[in-house]
C-alpha cells in the first residue's frame, strides 16, 4: 500500500484559523459526469475563478472525477470549497486504491499505455494537488488560487 499522503502538495497560503467555507458538494456516478462539470464551472466561476484559471480547474477535476468512477468503484464524491483566496476541490472514492505506490512520475506514461494521463493532467493545470491513498479509497485534492499577484507599480 503506498503512503498515506505523497509529496505533491503545498501550502495553500490561507491564513492560519480561517475556516474554509463549503461551496458545493455532490456525490456523482458515470451518469452524472457533465452535469457535475457544469455545475462545477458554475460554482468556480461564482467563487471568483476566471479565464484560463478556470478552465484548467474545471479540467483538472474533470480527470480526477471520471478517473474516480473508472477506477474507484463506478462512484464517487467532490467536495469544493473556499478557502481565504484559494479553491480547493476534493475528489474521494471508495476503490481498493493504487496498486503499488502513489504515482509520483513528472512525465506522461508510455505512448502505447492507454489511460495513465488524469493525474498527470491535473497535476499540471491546478497549483498544487496532494493524493490520499488509505483502505477506505483514495482522495485526490487540488487547489487554485483565485488571485494572481499584480506586478508591484513604480
Amino acid at each position: 500500500m503506498a503512503t498515506p499522503e505523497s509529496p505533491l502538495t503545498q501550502d495553500t497560503g490561507a491564513a492560519p484559523g480561517t475556516a474554509a467555507a463549503e461551496v458545493f458538494a455532490r456525490d456523482f456516478t458515470g451518469a452524472d459526469i457533465t452535469g457535475l462539470r457544469h455545475d462545477l464551472r458554475r460554482r468556480a466561476e461564482a467563487a471568483g475563478l476566471r479565464g484560463d484559471d478556470l478552465d484548467d480547474f474545471v479540467a483538472a477535476v474533470n480527470e480526477l472525477v471520471t478517473n474516480a468512477v473508472r477506477h474507484g468503484g463506478g462512484r464517487g464524491s467532490l467536495r469544493l470549497t473556499l478557502d481565504a483566496d484559494t479553491l480547493i476541490a476534493d475528489v474521494s472514492d471508495h476503490g481498493a486504491g493504487f496498486p503499488g505506490e502513489v504515482p509520483l512520475s513528472a512525465g506522461p506514461p508510455p505512448a502505447d499505455m492507454p489511460g495513465g494521463r488524469g493525474i498527470l493532467l491535473a497535476r499540471r493545470l491546478t497549483d498544487t494537488l496532494l493524493i490520499s491513498d488509505g483502505p477506505d479509497g483514495v482522495t485526490v485534492t487540488v487547489t487554485r488560487c483565485l488571485s494572481t499577484p499584480k506586478a508591484a507599480s513604480h
